[in-house]
């Protein structure tokens, strides 16, 4: 399996804090059938891309050469989960914070809201030639409230990435209800640890999986889980079908 969204690089971010904690990560992902990870640390700054893509090279090549010499079998590829600034857009180097140097790339919403400038920043990246993949929309509380705010960031070409924690309830009933929502309505495409330790919050996947298996049908999740982050990490096209609306049950007494 491939996790799409691991903060595994030791000292980059709010991740692994040494690597040591990084190698535990590691062998927890191994355990869990992860036989490649994408390392996504957290890019909050635009005047600082060159520092951030080289310690995060510098990083990527420690921790890969470490696993190698322990014979541990895990493979190491680079990214980022660029927060949505404006400023990013304009600055050069986009690019270098892609996933494994394809167009996809990583893009975090403000926890609190979906800001008014969303759909002008992915519209921008499009333009620029890149396919925005959302980390974890399923905790953004603005999309919590009304799933369908989702909806039109996926109509303009974006894809989801949900985090495995969401869906196992990690992160609290409204959450995974969000979750379990944005997957069956064709806004959640492939999954994504967002591990940050090796504790709680470790690259676990093994009961997310079984989880969506009740959620949705065995051909949908073979592809979530064997067929779409492969073509993301080989830059490949990703074809999805079209998102629907999602339409809450009305309450006969909620008057």
């Amino acid at each position: 399996m491939l996790d799409l969204h691991c903060h595994i690089l030791p000292e980059m971010d709010d991740g692994a804090r040494s690597i040591g904690e990084a190698l535990s990560m590691a062998a927890m992902a191994v355990k869990e059938e992860i036989d490649a990870v994408v390392a996504t640390p957290h890019c909050l700054d635009a005047r600082n891309i060159d520092a951030f893509v080289q310690g995060v090279k510098r990083q990527g090549q420690q921790l890969q050469s470490v696993l190698d010499a322990r014979k541990m079998d895990l493979d190491i590829f680079l990214g980022a989960e660029l927060f949505m600034d404006p400023a990013f857009l304009k600055v050069g180097g986009l690019e270098r914070l892609t996933i494994n140097s394809t167009p996809y790339i990583l893009l975090e919403l403000p926890m609190g809201e979906v800001p008014l400038y969303a759909e002008d920043f992915i519209y921008r990246l499009r333009l620029m030639g890149f396919v925005p993949i959302i980390a974890h929309p399923e905790r953004n509380l603005a999309i919590m409230r009304d799933p369908n705010i989702l909806y039109r960031l996926v109509d303009l070409g974006c894809l989801c990435q949900i985090n495995t924690g969401s869906i196992t309830g990690s992160f609290g009933k409204q959450v995974k209800r969000c979750a379990r929502i944005l997957l069956t309505h064709g806004m959640g495409h492939v999954l994504g640890t967002d591990a940050h330790s090796d504790g709680t919050r470790g690259p676990y996947m093994k009961k997310a999986i079984e989880q969506i298996k009740s959620w949705l049908d065995e051909e949908r999740v073979r592809k979530m889980v064997g067929i779409t982050p492969y073509q993301i990490l080989e830059g490949k096209m990703v074809s999805t079908e079209p998102p629907k609306r999602y339409k809450p049950r009305i309450k006969i007494f909620s008057f």
